[in-house]
């Protein structure tokens, strides 16, 4: 596979990026990035932490945000199982019932 090229501006600095995913993906990746630079930015007026702190703390900030989304995604998708398996079970019941009810209608038919 190719490895795309791009340039990206993260926290006013330009980086020249490579990877295997489009350049409109590595922009956007970026992007993310700048915009959690400028946040850490904003709340910091006296400028005390230097461009690498800023960087790091955009970091952590991310990999905590990645962390409770697949905390998330892991709670959601054994609910989901729950609730398929709960479907089934009705479906189940369904079925046994559709057929009950034949059964009670033939039986009728034959009194």
């Amino acid at each position: 596979m190719t490895k795309n090229k791009v340039e990206v501006i993260i926290g006013g600095q330009v980086f020249a990026l490579q990877g295997n995913e489009s350049q409109e993906h590595i922009q956007k990746v970026a992007s993310v990035l700048d915009q959690k630079v400028l946040e850490i930015h904003k709340q910091d007026p006296m400028h005390k932490l230097s461009s690498a702190q800023k960087h790091m703390m955009a970091a952590l900030n991310m990999a905590d945000e990645y962390l409770k989304m697949k905390t998330d995604l892991e709670r959601f998708s054994q609910e989901l199982e729950k609730c398929n398996a709960e479907n089934l079970a009705l479906l189940e019941r369904i079925e046994e019932m559709s057929l009950e009810m034949n059964r009670l209608k033939i039986m009728k038919r034959r009194k």
